[in-house]
């Protein structure tokens, strides 16, 4: 990196850590995302009360100082409400507010943000950040308040870093100093590690599809294995190879009818072995050969990116 493109990411550093806080209401006044909860009327009065649960001494003392902490960062304040739920820092709409009522043994709180609780306040959350950061994604990937900013060299990612900060700072958006990472060639995003030439698995990933029993146990334990594979699956050549045998199982309606048979513990033994072994996906070059593979039959189509190597 030239002494030029030194000073000038110092520079854009400066730029991004006036949005570093500890506060995330720093600047409320600037952010203009709002969370209505919309409530049908014929539930308005099906209240949800929830009493506080049962705490011995030290856990209330912990709940005490958690309280206290979230009113002086204005996330919560007390609240008198007939509903009682279980944040994404997004602003809650005030007649929305009540219908986030939590109750503690020290008294019922309201939420000033979106809590993470309701079922979906992740969807409210992306699409907030989508409408956001709608005209950078060509460099920016967002997944809910996980963002990366991809560049192909050290100036155009100054640049990217400049846009990213002014958005921000003019929306408001309260970034954290402890979990940023900036100008590396080489970072961990949502389970994966990426650097200059490709992209591979995150070993905690391939340990939890190792550490799952040959044999499972019913259909949800198969269920929570395929979501961790299928996580996983685009390392993995001829997943449907491996799945198609376990489709009579979770079609299954009724526990009594599992019937977990020995081709299916051969298959979550492969499949583990095939995870230990991942390869690393590379990142085409302008002057590789590309190849498109595709295959199709009555119900489904599918197509798969492949270059050719010395090796073939």
């Amino acid at each position: 990196i030239s002494e030029e493109s030194k000073l000038s990411l110092e520079n854009v550093k400066r730029l991004i850590q006036r949005n570093f806080s500890e506060n995330p209401l720093a600047w409320w006044d600037r952010n203009k995302i709002e969370a209505t909860l919309k409530v049908k009327e014929e539930c308005k009065y099906e209240y949800v009360r929830y009493k506080p649960i049962q705490m011995n001494m030290e856990d209330k003392k912990d709940m005490q100082m958690i309280i206290k902490e979230h009113i002086n960062l204005g996330l919560i304040e007390p609240g008198v409400s007939a509903y009682s739920s279980p944040g994404f820092l997004i602003k809650m709409e005030n007649e929305s507010k009540k219908f986030t009522a939590f109750s503690t043994p020290q008294g019922q709180y309201i939420w000033n943000v979106l809590p993470m609780g309701l079922a979906n306040a992740p969807q409210i959350f992306q699409r907030k950040m989508d409408n956001l950061f709608k005209d950078y994604f060509e460099f920016m990937f967002v997944y809910i308040d996980d963002i990366l900013i991809a560049s192909k060299n050290m100036k155009d990612h100054i640049k990217h870093l400049e846009i990213f900060s002014d958005a921000c700072h003019k929306e408001g958006l309260v970034l954290s100093e402890k979990k940023a990472t900036i100008a590396v060639n080489k970072i961990e995003f949502l389970g994966i590690l990426i650097d200059e030439t490709g992209i591979e698995l995150q070993e905690h990933i391939v340990e939890k599809i190792r550490n799952f029993p040959d044999v499972l146990k019913d259909k949800k334990h198969l269920q929570s294995f395929l979501g961790v594979v299928n996580f996983a699956g685009i390392f993995i050549k001829d997943l449907a190879k491996y799945r198609k045998d376990f489709r009579p199982l979770l079609k299954e309606t009724e526990s009594s009818k599992w019937k977990w048979e020995e081709i299916h513990t051969q298959r979550v033994r492969e499949l583990k072995q095939v995870c230990s072994n991942l390869p690393k996906l590379a990142i085409p070059q302008d002057e590789d050969e590309l190849v498109v593979y595709t295959d199709a039959n009555d119900y489904r189509w599918a197509a798969v990116l492949m270059k050719k190597t010395t090796t073939g």
